[in-house]
């Protein structure tokens, strides 16, 4: 019975540690998922601005050579 005992604890420590673990593991991916998503958007902002940028700049000249 003393055996029985023993063996059933170690068990659900074995699933505790497995569920803390996986529990961890969930919780660095949304964190590094969110960091990435975070960089990716950045990125795009940059991009658009610089696009619109270029974009002014272009009008600017087409207005000022129609003159």
């Amino acid at each position: 019975m003393v055996g029985l005992m023993s063996l059933l604890l170690g068990e659900v420590l074995f699933e505790g540690a497995r569920f803390v673990i996986m529990l961890l593991l969930l919780v660095v991916a949304v964190v590094v998922g969110g960091k990435l998503k975070t960089r990716s958007d950045a990125k795009k902002a940059r991009k658009a601005k610089k696009a619109e940028l270029e974009e002014k700049n272009i009008e600017g000249m087409t207005a000022t050579d129609n003159n």
